[in-house]
């Protein structure tokens, strides 16, 4: 019996044991995390799938996985024997939910940790299950989610790893322009105006960004495992309390922030539930309701009035279970909003994070370019690693963002993938080379693919990559008003490629952390529906990375960091403002790939005086270390088109 077939037939009978007819299994961890700590990559554990995004359900008869565009390549190669593949946004196929409301018997029982399922799915799925296709008469059976244990735990015990609990540390206002009790007093404002009695934090970005905090527990996201709970008159951060130093606890202290256990949230929670019944119960204590359902915040925006604990989009099923869901609102945090706007200091931190990491990136091109010029073989992993040397001696590097995309002819056609130590393909003069790569340090996030040839490419390759340029600089160029959503620029990058027949199965663009996560919400480009919820707004960074793949042969993506700034401000009463995107990252694009004839004169002269922004800002640092070998290149590669 195979170790898929095995780990099956194990969960089945788990599912027999608690009479479960399908099981679900997230690929999230109880913050809806998109990266895991070893310890929560169950759904990677059960389906030997390890890409990012994806949904596993079983019943007693099926195994399925569910996965967007960037993955199938990935899944079709990784899933073990008795797992079939469901390719999220094909023609034909239903979403997981709609699977289990049309596929199961009117009476199963659909189980789920609640712990990893984010509340605001939880009445949508539970809709979906009531009928796709007609309201259910009064009394007629439907599918039912069930809160249950864990059942992948169990399975996964004898190897799972232990959770971190990584030193965490302070980053210093200098960093990251504004105080703890600034954001605390911002966050209360709103809860004032609101009415609500407070928020909790559940996202580990939201914890980490509020307290000026961050850690190691998670694989290329500074943060640590915790929950922060901020009411108009106390704040409370439940972690482990052995991570924290005596100067990070004395900190706390003096911001009026009370350090508790990360397990602690339960019972909190649940105390917190008994005393907003009670205060509902005693009419001499209803919270503050009266005059309009709505306020004005400070910059304009409309707050709607609540009496309940408000929670995040992505917070857990569990979380409104222990405070009570009659007791709990769902809404677009509050954090996510302030967090996706940088201020100046983060905003210069981006700009001098981007120069220093080009340089690395430059170095390691050159590098790369001549060691393949002179025969010698390197595999995808190997270089990767010389790549991240060369970032390490950056003395604000505190590691990769994600880990690196480094992928030679076939493999650059898989989105989102990543060469294994062992095996991994030798880079080949003759291929295209995408290099998604990215880097964290104290005063900013970067995220930068570049795609080259080392040999003569060909006229396809070419076409492609001068449409994928072409989509990347119709969108860097853009102006537009004040409340323009990311799903309406997206056509922007994609017109090109469709010129041509081509087009690329992701998004265009995704907000992107200070010193957190490389991919930060709420903000993004792209073609889901979901990317119209929020405008783009002045101070926001996000990616502009548009491509285009042929299966089974070659890859071309480039990516570049923006940010949101302010181009004209609004005249007077209702008129809007004018906003565009401000390029940071500063590396070559490599113009042998480009048919100058395709370009306009006006895309030729963004390419020149983009290269010309380059070269000025990192040959001086290719000067100061005496590198001539990065120097030529660069040099070369920034000639005007």
């Amino acid at each position: 019996m195979s170790d898929s077939v095995f780990k099956l037939t194990a969960l089945r009978g788990l599912m027999k044991d608690h009479n479960i007819d399908a099981y679900i299994v997230p690929s999230e961890d109880a913050h809806s995390s998109e990266y895991l700590a070893p310890c929560d990559a169950r759904r990677a554990f059960l389906t030997d799938f390890t890409g990012s995004a994806g949904c596993a359900i079983v019943t007693h008869d099926k195994a399925l996985l569910w996965t967007d565009g960037r993955y199938w390549i990935q899944a079709e190669k990784q899933l073990g024997p008795g797992w079939s593949l469901m390719k999220s946004g094909a023609p034909d196929v239903p979403t997981w939910s709609d699977w289990l409301a049309t596929t199961l018997d009117p009476t199963s029982k659909i189980g789920i940790d609640p712990t990893l399922l984010p509340f605001s799915e939880t009445t949508t799925l539970q809709t979906s299950l009531a009928s796709p296709s007609s309201p259910s008469s009064p009394g007629t059976k439907t599918p039912r989610l069930i809160p249950t244990p864990n059942l992948i735990d169990p399975l996964f015990r004898p190897t799972r790893p232990p959770k971190p609990s990584e030193p965490i540390f302070l980053l210093p206002a200098t960093y990251t322009g504004e105080s703890l009790a600034s954001k605390l007093a911002r966050i209360r404002v709103y809860l004032d105006l609101a009415g609500s009695p407070g928020v909790v934090l559940s996202g580990l970005d939201q914890v980490a960004w509020t307290l000026n905090l961050r850690g190691n527990d998670i694989p290329y996201n500074p943060v640590f495992f915790g929950y922060a709970v901020i009411t108009p008159g106390a704040a409370r951060v439940f972690l482990n309390p052995a991570s924290l130093s005596g100067g990070v606890r004395d900190y706390l202290q003096e911001g009026g922030v009370k350090v508790e256990y990360y397990d602690n949230i339960w019972t909190s929670l649940n105390t917190w539930r008994d005393l907003l019944q009670a205060q509902r119960a005693d009419g001499s204590k209803k919270l503050r309701l009266g005059g309009p359902s709505t306020v004005t915040g400070a910059n304009g925006e409309k707050i709607e009035k609540t009496d309940k604990v408000l929670i995040g989009t992505k917070t857990s099923w569990a979380i409104a279970r222990a405070l009570g869901e009659e007791n709990v609102e769902v809404r677009r945090s509050i954090v996510d909003d302030y967090k996706a706007q940088k201020n100046a200091t983060e905003i210069e931190g981006f700009r001098q994070s981007h120069i220093r990491d080009g340089f690395a990136l430059v170095r390691f091109l050159a590098w790369l370019e001549e060691v393949l010029e002179n025969g010698e073989e390197w595999t995808e992993y190997d270089a990767a690693t010389v790549l991240e040397n060369y970032r390490k001696e950056n003395k604000w590097f505190m590691g990769l963002s994600f880990e690196t995309i480094s992928s030679t002819g076939a493999n650059a056609a898989v989105i989102h993938y990543a060469p294994p130590e062992e095996g991994s393909a030798i880079i080949r003069k003759d291929q295209m080379y995408l290099c998604d790569s990215g880097a964290q340090y104290l005063d900013g996030t970067t995220d930068v693919t570049r795609t080259l040839h080392f040999g003569t490419p060909t006229e396809d390759q070419k076409i492609a990559f001068t449409r994928v340029l072409q989509g990347h600089i119709s969108l860097d160029t853009v102006v537009f008003p004040e409340g323009t959503t990311g799903y309406i620029l997206d056509i922007l990058a994609r017109r090109p490629l469709w010129s041509s027949h081509l087009d690329y199965r992701h998004g265009t663009s995704h907000g992107i952390g200070h010193f957190l996560n490389v991919h930060e919400g709420p903000q993004g480009i792209g073609q889901r529906i979901a990317y119209n919820d929020v405008p783009l707004k002045e101070g926001m960074v996000i990616s502009n990375e548009p491509g285009c793949y042929k299966e089974g042969e070659w890859g071309v993506r480039i990516e570049g960091v923006d940010v949101v700034e302010s181009r004209r401000a609004g005249g007077g009463p209702g008129e809007k403002g004018w906003l565009g995107l401000k390029r940071i990252t500063m590396c070559p694009i490599q113009t042998k790939l480009v048919i100058a004839a395709l370009l306009s004169p006006d895309e030729k002269d963004w390419l020149n005086a983009y290269h010309s922004e380059v070269y000025a800002k990192i040959s001086p640092l290719c000067k100061e270390v005496g590198d001539e070998r990065a120097l030529v290149w660069l040099e070369k590669e920034c000639r005007f088109i």
